[in-house]
């Protein structure tokens, strides 16, 4: 994990997200950017681990990262992916200083702007801007991840698979099999048997 040693670097889909933002002055626009610091990870390289304090939030301009969390038996069990437009990070950990109860992974080499915990509250507290580009997003997510909770209990693992498709088709090209499963809440075997069978229809 490193900084990025480009200081230009600008996450382009950021800067037109915070400068659509209704109201927003070019001043408080120039504070949020000026917050933000370029960050990139390598493949399977970690965000934040368990145990760990999440100490900053951050916005993926490029890559795919997983949040997942490992049982004492140790089975993977995959919360969700975070793809380009996504935050990441452990809001219960950031938000109350408390250790992580899960893992952020990048799954491809990602570039990512990130704001500490420090500027996040400053600019929680004094910008109604960064509060909109925060909360909105977040609450998308929350509700999201509600929904899906409450469907994976109604739904038999084909039924999911063929949500996520629909949902995130690009998951299928750019998370491994394994993880997919994980996500799912199946077997790798399983994904492998719901796919030959999709696929076997469709000839």
């Amino acid at each position: 994990m490193k900084q990025s040693a480009n200081k230009t670097f600008q996450c382009q889909a950021f800067v037109n997200l915070v400068h659509d933002t209704p109201g927003i002055t070019p001043q408080e626009e120039m504070e949020i950017i000026n917050c933000f610091k370029p960050l990139s990870l390598r493949n399977k390289e970690f965000f934040l681990k368990e145990g760990e304090i999440c100490k900053r939030i951050a916005y993926v301009c490029r890559g795919c990262l997983c949040y997942f969390r490992l049982f004492e038996n140790g089975k993977k069990s995959v919360i969700q992916f975070a793809f380009e437009d996504w935050w990441v990070g452990d809001l219960e950990s950031f938000l109350n200083n408390k250790p992580s109860a899960n893992f952020w992974q990048s799954l491809e080499n990602s570039e990512l702007i990130y704001i500490s915990s420090n500027d996040f509250e400053k600019l929680m507290n004094t910008s109604r801007a960064f509060q909109s580009v925060f909360i909105t997003k977040t609450r998308t997510a929350y509700i999201k991840s509600l929904e899906r909770s409450a469907k994976d209990k109604s739904q038999s693992g084909k039924e999911r698979y063929l949500r996520m498709i629909n949902d995130h088709p690009q998951i299928i090209n750019r998370v491994p099999h394994y993880d997919v499963a994980a996500y799912l809440g199946i077997t790798p075997e399983s994904l492998s048997r719901i796919r030959h069978k999709l696929a076997t229809r469709q000839r």
